[in-house]
């Protein structure tokens, strides 16, 4: 995958996974999500000049973090700025955590996914309590975060949209998509536990793929981390292929 691609997903995925708080340095972006995900609250180092050094640079990061009680992160993938900035981080004694696959289907394809058969999946623009129970309250995030998750959604009004599958009319598995097209990210894959083994992943993504087509995405992307095997699996069946990779580096 050449390298504006690259860039054009990330910009993407940035856009589709705001951060309460953003501050450029130049072409850099610093998020701050009070701890919701490693993406919302770490630097995109995006391509951009700046006045600053880099060691400045690194430095006004540092006292970004700092000031809100975190320590600095950087989301590193080939679309990084300058291509250096990897090196220059580890030099610091800054670790490496959470690599990530990024990975690329098209969305004719995954549209064709079926629902197993006694199970319900749509996928609508409005954000619904059942939608958010599971997600939200029953997913990974921690009490104190989940209001921060829907301030995140909120964020996303008019380019998102919220699949979920029921069986009997309970909720049992939901996926988060957001269009930019001609891509459409997908996020927030979960399905709950006593439901787990029936193929709802399948269902999911066929939902959010039906609804990207509909809005003029002919290309789907998602992010998942390289250790996530069961995931992975999921991805893999559904038709997608990994395309790059990134990781974050933290200070210690």
């Amino acid at each position: 995958m050449g390298g504006a691609e690259i860039l054009a997903i990330e910009r993407a995925a940035f856009d589709a996974w705001p951060a309460a708080e953003v501050r450029a340095l130049g072409g850099w972006r610093m998020r701050f999500n009070h701890g919701v995900t490693n993406r919302g609250s770490s630097v995109w180092p995006g391509p951009g000049g700046s006045e600053l050094s880099l060691d400045g640079r690194i430095a006004a990061v540092e006292r970004f973090y700092a000031e809100r009680g975190a320590p600095a992160c950087y989301q590193i993938s080939a679309a990084a700025d300058p291509p250096e900035l990897d090196a220059a981080l580890a030099a610091r004694g800054y670790e490496t955590h959470s690599p990530v696959s990024v990975e690329v289907s098209s969305v004719a394809a995954v549209a064709a996914l079926a629902t197993p058969d006694g199970f319900e999946a749509r996928c609508s623009d409005g954000l619904s309590e059942d939608w958010f129970d599971v997600s939200g309250r029953q997913g990974r995030f921690r009490a104190e975060a989940v209001d921060v998750y829907r301030g995140m959604l909120g964020q996303l009004a008019g380019r998102a949209g919220f699949a979920l599958v029921r069986a009997g009319g309970e909720p049992a598995a939901v996926g988060l998509g957001v269009a930019a097209p001609p891509w459409a990210g997908v996020f927030s894959m979960l399905t709950l536990p006593r439901f787990r083994g029936k193929r709802l992943g399948d269902a999911v993504l066929g939902a959010l793929a039906r609804w990207a087509r509909d809005r003029g995405a002919e290309r789907l992307y998602l992010q998942v981390e390289t250790d996530n095997a069961p995931a992975r699996r999921l991805y893999t069946r559904a038709g997608f292929l990994p395309r790059y990779a990134y990781h974050y580096r933290r200070q210690r």
